[in-house]
């Protein structure tokens, strides 16, 4: 498994490089998985179940913010990114490793909540639910897609965001407090212990043996700390 450790990288860029990341996979016919984990600019994405209902305000406020808002093809309803998630990006050729979409999803969910014990927190899954839930809230989001059985997108992680910031979209319809895992901890929790946890938890369950740690990618050149792919 290839891990690009990334820092924050704008949203579109990020999607271009899975979907290329996706292609030469596709081509190459192994079975070897890449990691992506970064963090995101603000920005407003609505997945396939996700609707213009869950924004707080209308979208031309959001968008007169500067706050741009996309429709994409992930799992989920709306959610608002900015510093503070940690966004994961597993690209991993699911069939050739004998993985299906439930063993996935199964896989991603015991990563995130193994990784919050690791923290200190007491984690789980709710049945009907995509989150993960610590005893003040929902703190994790799986908002998975498969594509020739690749998968690509993942899971947010509100690590220590501007809880303020997200609260400005009704993030799940199930009426479930949003929360973080500093505010369940009651202190900041550590975005690089976060990151390398979760990063042993989804190698450890997806079952790879060998890994390679980049940070950076040579697609991607960085400007005033965030990150743009080449065009």
């Amino acid at each position: 498994m290839q891990i690009y450790m990334l820092g924050c990288v704008e949203f579109d860029s990020l999607l271009l490089l899975q979907e290329r990341t996706l292609q030469e996979m596709h081509r190459k016919e192994s079975d070897q998985a890449v990691l992506f984990i970064c963090e995101h600019p603000p920005i407003v994405t609505i997945g396939r179940e996700g609707s213009l209902k869950q924004l707080m305000g209308s979208e031309q406020d959001l968008k007169a913010g500067q706050i741009e808002v996309r429709w994409i093809n992930r799992g989920g309803g709306a959610l608002f990114h900015a510093p503070g998630q940690l966004a994961v990006y597993p690209v991993i050729p699911l069939k050739r490793i004998g993985l299906g979409i439930p063993d996935y999803q199964t896989g991603l969910s015991q990563a995130v909540i193994k990784m919050a014990k690791e923290q200190g927190v007491v984690a789980h899954a709710q049945p009907g639910s995509s989150g993960i839930f610590s005893r003040c809230g929902q703190f994790s989001f799986l908002g998975a897609a498969i594509k020739s059985w690749i998968s690509y997108y993942g899971m947010y992680i509100n690590v220590s965001p501007d809880m303020k910031l997200l609260r400005l979209i009704d993030s799940n319809q199930n009426d479930h407090r949003l929360t973080s895992l500093s505010a369940t901890l009651t202190r900041e929790a550590s975005m690089s212990a976060v990151r390398e946890s979760l990063m042993r938890q989804l190698v450890s369950q997806f079952g790879y043996q060998q890994t390679h740690i980049f940070t950076q990618h040579p697609l991607l050149h960085k400007v005033k700390n965030q990150a743009y792919v080449h065009t």
